[in-house]
């Protein structure tokens, strides 16, 4: 959430010796990072994001609307998420495999990672606009007890406690709980999630095990159904989600340099949703019908990679193999009868990749090639090359160029209402070029990047409500940020301009704000006591309604505070005020923003 937080993670100078972000190599140091105690503060990985100005994420109705991803105003399911290294992208998302942020809570992670590139050189399927990691605790060293407790206002409440220490023999284990209400900020809005997470693993050995189980009920009004502001018909959809995963992953050293890397998991994900369809209007006189839907979706994924560190270069090559499952069962209600839907569909996937990186001298630079071959889908080669120069004077100029693609999901090729198994794989391209000076606590980053997007998979209304492959569609962005830290007190400036446009000439793409900027001010006022202020700016930005027809949304300014006093050793507490000006802007056609709301929060370390 906080700006200052994640340029001051940024201004690292040596990364990890391995992320899994960008590559089983070292990634460039202009990724974002995002850490710290704001990090768990937030709610969710939705509002902590909320102050990144390469990503939006909209948000309609408050944390029970689906918080998708837009980054660099790409698709949202352009976005691979991965949690602890274990994609949890699904492919019977309605949002073709976009990952729903706000159902993610922050307590628990010890960190955030986003790379903005096209990485299916290195990830396959689905990485067009870049990845986000999420990192959970780690095991502590001595043992360990955190207590959550947390109100806000609109009814709102979250209870939380962390378990964490050694078992012996190196090993250790954190074991995370949470349970959140947010109550009800928006009309006929409701969101509940119950979270557990067990994590298992032998100090830096590579060793894991991670076991970890979501459930979340949410009422909202429909996706296009103008919502509390245009909405004919008055009536919540409901929605349950019960998510597992679990994942292994070990890493023995087989000789000087070499480590042999071995990973398995396993997804499965259950999501009910009972919707009272959306009242017709001009744009689409019929409206959709009512209807019930259940879906189960399983993946398999499992990996093998080895690599060699010699001097100054690494090598890394690997297999993969997945095997994904989705089935639908449900009905639409036209009102004088009820028409059964279902869908199953299979698909298996297998990989190979390679990736080299090497130094010489102030110049280091890597590369990568991947094949996929996925379902019945012809065998697709991806690639990237990146680069790293040190000019001295605290200067660094940072490039790469990729090729990415996205096989069609589940629910784009089968989905009864609007699915189109005619559907093509979607493919990019893009280039990214960065230019950073960070000298004694101060950071400049100058950024541009080109993409361009084939056989883009999107929703139009009309003559019917139907998934389409557009043609070509170009993204073009610049980027500027600097971040100053003066004594007890930091601040952060960045701003982000894209251009997004389909070169077919259709109509712009929905949800895509042009002008992003953000500034945040932290405040170290005594040893105990840090305070907090941000600000964001929304450019303007398309969307469109089933009652409302498209229209261009206004632009609007978010503010938000929060203080953390560390009131003992063992006792800390944070008072935060969201949408602090109670700002009345629309996320969605017709979705209200929540309004100005407290929230407080305690944690007991025992």
């Amino acid at each position: 959430m906080l700006l200052s937080a994640l340029l001051l993670a940024q201004s690292a100078t040596t990364p990890p010796p391995l992320v899994v972000t960008a590559s089983r190599l070292p990634p460039p140091t202009s990724a974002v990072r995002i850490e710290g105690p704001e990090l768990d503060s937030a709610g969710s990985v939705a509002a902590v994001l909320a102050g990144v100005p390469q990503l939006f994420v909209a948000q309609a109705g408050g944390r029970s609307g689906f918080a998708a991803p837009t980054l660099d105003g790409a698709d949202p399911n352009f976005v691979l998420v991965l949690f602890d290294g274990v994609p949890i992208n699904n492919a019977t998302s309605s949002r073709g495999g976009a990952v729903n942020l706000a159902e993610i809570a922050g307590f628990g992670l010890a960190g955030i990672e986003l790379l903005p590139a096209q990485l299916s050189a290195v990830h396959g399927s689905g990485a067009l606009a870049g990845v986000l990691a999420l990192n959970p605790r780690g095991p502590t060293e001595r043992p360990a007890l955190t207590v959550r407790a947390g109100v806000m206002t609109q009814g709102g409440q979250t209870l939380g406690a962390a378990l964490s220490g050694p078992l012996g023999g190196g090993w250790g284990a954190t074991l995370t709980g949470q349970s959140d209400d947010d109550g009800s900020p928006t009309p006929l809005t409701r969101f509940e999630a119950h979270t557990a997470l067990l994590r298992v693993a032998r100090g830096d050995s590579g060793h894991r095990l991670l076991l970890r189980f979501n459930a979340v009920e949410s009422a909202g009004f429909p996706d296009a159904s103008g919502g509390a502001l245009l909405a004919r018909r008055r009536l919540a959809e409901q929605r349950r989600a019960r998510e597992w995963l679990g994942a292994v992953r070990t890493r023995q050293a087989l000789g000087p340099g070499l480590v042999l890397d071995l990973n398995a998991s396993w997804l499965n994900r259950r999501d009910t949703i009972d919707s009272p369809g959306v009242a017709g209007g001009a744009s689409n006189p019929a409206g959709l019908p009512a209807s019930l839907d259940t879906t189960r979706y399983d993946r398999l994924l499992g990996q093998a990679s080895l690599a060699w560190t010699g001097g100054t270069t690494q090598f890394a090559a690997g297999i993969e193999g997945g095997h994904e499952r989705g089935r639908s069962a449900g009905q639409l209600d036209f009102g004088g009868f009820a028409l059964p839907t279902a869908y199953r569909l299979d698909r298996r996937s297998w990989a190979g990749f390679v990736e080299l990186a090497s130094r010489i001298g102030a110049v280091s630079g890597s590369a990568a090639l991947r094949v996929d071959r996925i379902g019945d889908l012809k065998a697709r080669l991806s690639g990237r090359i990146a680069a790293t120069a040190v000019l001295g004077r605290g200067w660094r100029l940072e490039s790469a160029a990729g090729t990415s693609f996205k096989a069609a999901s589940f629910y784009a090729l089968a989905n009864p209402l609007v699915g189109n198994p005619a559907l093509r794989p979607e493919t990019g391209r893009r280039a990214d070029l960065t230019l950073i000076w960070q000298q004694a606590g101060t950071r400049v980053r100058l950024g541009g990047f080109v993409a361009r997007y084939e056989d883009l998979i999107d929703f139009v209304f009309q003559p019917a409500p139907a998934l389409v492959n557009r043609g070509r569609v170009a993204v073009d962005g610049l980027s500027a940020s600097l971040a100053q830290q003066l004594g007890p007190v930091g601040f952060d400036l960045a701003v982000q301009h894209v251009w997004p446009r389909d070169r077919a000439g259709g109509p712009d793409l929905l949800l895509r704000p042009r002008w992003r900027a953000n500034a945040a001010l932290r405040w170290q006022a005594s040893p105990r006591l840090v305070v907090n202020l941000r600000a964001g700016q929304v450019g303007a930005r398309d969307d469109e309604s089933v009652p409302g027809g498209r229209q261009r949304l206004a632009p609007y300014v978010l503010a938000a505070a929060d203080a953390r006093w560390q009131a003992t050793e063992r006792l800390a507490v944070r008072l935060a005020a969201d949408n602090l000006l109670d700002a009345g802007w629309q996320d969605a056609a017709g979705f209200p923003a929540p309004p100005l709301r407290l929230r407080l929060l305690a944690d007991v370390t025992l």
